[in-house]
């Protein structure tokens, strides 16, 4: 079984994080009703996976990854701050396409509940969605592809992830917008945790802040044509961003990899 386990350790991983993560919204739909997904499952999927095939060591190197902090000043400039410009660049966009759109003034509870919020959201989905993403799934993943071809391998899994939230968090008109946003952050995170050598704390910190400050703070603010609009853009941007940091990034470790003289000078 272990043998069988390592040779198929992603394809266990992506079944077992399912069914952790589903069965509260599959035992809602029999009652007729509906809920989320439940976010801890892929953290404890992977920290199943690795046991299993890795051991006391795997496990280790696991849970150090969760918690690796010395990445330098950068990497935590752009975890806190891309996700702000994105969301503000998007909305800046939005409002000169539309003039006149209704927006909702934002209230001092709302800034004041924002650090509990984001801290919520680090502790429950940040860190129950990324130990099992980024850190087991994406690792598994470039072993045999490169950071873009794993992104876009994984970037669908996580998307079909989401899909107890489908028609109800996500009402239709914003569902396609949604899911590029999904894959602009892949694309991002990806680049993120090879930058940071690994580190699995910088996408937890990014994701809360994505979720926190845009769908938590901003996002609630539009309406209507406007938050569809709002959501295009964004996503886009997202998407852009995404693809072009990873795609350069590449082509970076590509040229100092054949002539390292170029990159030092």
């Amino acid at each position: 079984m272990k043998t069988f386990l390592r040779q198929y350790r992603l394809i266990a991983f992506f079944i077992l994080g399912f069914a952790l993560s589903w069965y509260p919204w599959i035992l809602a739909l029999l009652r007729g009703r509906t809920t989320g997904p439940n976010p801890l499952g892929p953290l404890v999927a992977a920290i199943i996976m690795t046991a299993l095939v890795s051991g006391r060591s795997g496990l280790r190197d696991f849970f150090s990854r969760i918690v690796r902090w010395r990445v330098g000043a950068k990497w935590y400039a752009v975890t806190f701050g891309t996700p702000v410009l994105v969301c503000l660049l998007a909305v800046a966009v939005t409002l000169c396409c539309l003039p006149h759109s209704q927006i909702t003034s934002l209230s001092n509870e709302k800034l004041r509940e924002l650090p509990e919020r984001f801290l919520f959201i680090l502790l429950f989905i940040g860190l129950g969605e990324e130990p099992g993403w980024r850190g087991f799934a994406l690792p598994q993943l470039q072993r045999k592809y490169s950071p873009l071809i794993a992104s876009v391998i994984l970037a669908p899994v996580w998307a079909l992830w989401h899909l107890p939230l489908i028609g109800n968090e996500f009402p239709p008109p914003i569902i396609i917008p949604f899911l590029i946003s999904v894959f602009g952050a892949t694309f991002m995170l990806t680049w993120a945790f090879n930058g940071t050598n690994g580190s699995v704390l910088i996408p937890m910190l990014f994701h809360a802040t994505v979720n926190s400050f845009g769908a938590g703070l901003i996002f609630p603010l539009f309406s209507g044509e406007t938050l569809i609009l709002l959501w295009w853009i964004y996503s886009l941007i997202w998407l852009g961003t995404g693809v072009g940091l990873l795609s350069s990034s590449n082509k970076r470790k590509a040229l100092l990899a054949t002539n390292p003289t170029t990159i030092a000078a």
